[in-house]
């Protein structure tokens, strides 16, 4: 079976707003939720485990930017470029506490439906800048089954290199190419 070129295709673009949250810290919520002492709590948990993060969303796969997904013939669908992007606010730029996404030190991307789930793409200290961060792809997995479910939960998880003063907002922009079946493009 022969496949249309990628570059005959525009990309679908997915853009999707995200939140990862202040950082309570693991050993204060543990503390306040079971009343334990804090020497007992520091003994068992590993410092680093308050530098964890993650945010997740769930969508629709009904959404407009994914409309081309449901076009006959597409067979396959692919992870082109994906990046992390953040906008200062003019209200408040950037300064002393405020968080950008150079807090961050890793992470992966994941994309969950039907109670499956993949890793598409990670990021480690040398992608992250302080309002991008750029996306290295794992592999050129087949997403269409995640894409047309139902549902799909995208999901941004890792570690920062400090603890969040603020929620940090950004967007997830997820590029990807379709691949169509020459016959069915042609009917």
């Amino acid at each position: 079976m022969n496949l249309l070129p990628v570059a005959a295709l525009p990309p679908v673009i997915l853009g999707v707003e995200l939140t990862i949250d202040l950082n309570e810290g693991l050993r204060r919520s543990l503390r306040t939720a079971f009343g334990m002492k804090t020497r007992a709590i520091n003994l068992q948990i590993d410092p680093s485990m308050d530098l964890i993060f993650l945010c997740e969303k769930t969508l629709p796969g009904t959404l407009p930017c994914l409309g081309a997904l449901t076009r006959p013939g597409v067979i396959a669908v692919t992870l082109r470029e994906a990046h992390l992007a953040w906008q200062p606010d003019p209200e408040h730029p950037i300064g002393r506490g405020t968080s950008t996404l150079a807090a961050l030190e890793s992470g992966s991307c994941f994309l969950t439906a039907n109670s499956r789930k993949i890793a598409i793409a990670s990021f480690s200290e040398r992608n992250v800048h302080p309002t991008h961060v750029t996306m290295e792809m794992l592999g050129r997995p087949n997403l269409l089954e995640y894409l047309r479910s139902d549902w799909f939960t995208l999901e941004i998880s890792g570690t920062n290199r400090r603890r969040l003063t603020r929620p940090l907002g950004f967007s997830a922009v997820l590029e990807f190419d379709l691949q169509l079946n020459p016959e069915a493009a042609e009917a």
